[in-house]
């Protein structure tokens, strides 16, 4: 019975030669993800404990002086809020407004692709593209909106868009979902399009309406991609940055400054590279904390439907 069974050498070979494949196939994009990912993010912790300027090659360790000097820090909260206004509304866009606008698009027999392409089509330009274009349009001499305000006759509401305190954060919001509506849209499409048929005709059979199919099919066969639509649209709203770049650059005052251009504000403009690396680090945990608290109810959302 010596031939039977794998004798102990054997396992050993077999296991080296499967771990030689993995580190062959996987060890260059663990190295790469490892470089540009893991280690930035531990080196930028490390930095958090000092202050460092950017430009030195030895940082004066102070330990937690900055996450001190952040928690008094009136601008980082005039920023949480102003980012937490601007996420709000673009979580609710991206999740439910581009849900219904799916349904509309799904439903469309004349000219599908045609429609479907022209608000896809945002999403193709880069976001800098469709910064500048909402630049143009809100410039008060020469921009678009107010140029056909002149025209038939309401000077009396031409304004500076981006300079108004009370409508640059809608301004802002109506940048990003304009250029972001088109991706959202589709992955809602493309989920519909796994809805069985037989669905749809046992509810016409039943004689239920358009808001009965919403409630009892639709919306619980949608519920992966509302998951996974809210998180992203989270993630987007809370990493604004080149849209505020472009636009505004954090005006008027300090009105539009969002935490990803406070970090910027911090470290690049002002060469304070230790206090910027402080407000990333604790935006990056509140971050990942309401990400894991919104995954995880929606996901109780769906278990229970």
């Amino acid at each position: 019975m010596l031939g039977c069974g794998t004798t102990p050498s054997k396992k050993r070979r077999e296991w080296w030669r499967g771990a030689g494949a993995s580190l062959i196939l996987c060890g260059p994009a663990v190295v790469l993800y490892a470089g540009f990912i893991v280690l930035p993010a531990i080196l930028g912790f490390a930095y958090s404990l000092t202050n460092w300027s950017g430009w030195t090659l030895t940082p004066d360790f102070i330990g937690l002086e900055n996450f001190r000097e952040l928690f008094s820090d009136r601008h980082f909260f005039d920023t949480i809020r102003f980012t937490l206004f601007e996420t709000v509304l673009i979580v609710l866009f991206f999740t439910f407004a581009t849900m219904v606008l799916a349904i509309i698009l799904d439903k469309l027999r004349a000219m599908k692709g045609l429609i479907r392409g022209l608000f896809f089509y945002p999403y193709v330009l880069s976001i800098l593209v469709c910064a500048l274009l909402f630049r143009y349009m809100a410039n008060y001499d020469s921009g678009a909106i107010n140029l056909f305000l002149r025209a038939v006759g309401l000077d009396a509401w031409t304004q500076n868009w981006n300079g108004s305190a009370q409508l640059v954060p809608y301004f802002i919001f109506a940048l990003v979902a304009w250029n972001g509506a088109g991706f959202f849209t589709t992955l809602y499409l493309a989920n519909l399009q796994t809805i069985p048929t037989e669905l749809y005709e046992a509810a016409r059979i039943d004689g239920a309406g358009p808001l009965s199919v919403f409630r009892r099919i639709q919306f619980p066969m949608l519920l992966p991609t509302i998951t996974t639509n809210s998180v992203l649209a989270l993630i987007t709203g809370i990493n604004l940055f080149p849209q505020i770049v472009v636009t505004t650059g954090g005006g008027p005052g300090w009105r539009t400054f969002t935490i990803g251009y406070y970090i910027y504000h911090l470290g690049v403009l002002n060469n304070r590279q230790g206090y910027a690396a402080a407000v990333s680090f604790v935006s990056f945990v509140a971050l990942l904390g309401v990400a894991a608290v919104q995954v995880a109810l929606l996901r109780r959302r769906q278990v229970s439907l």
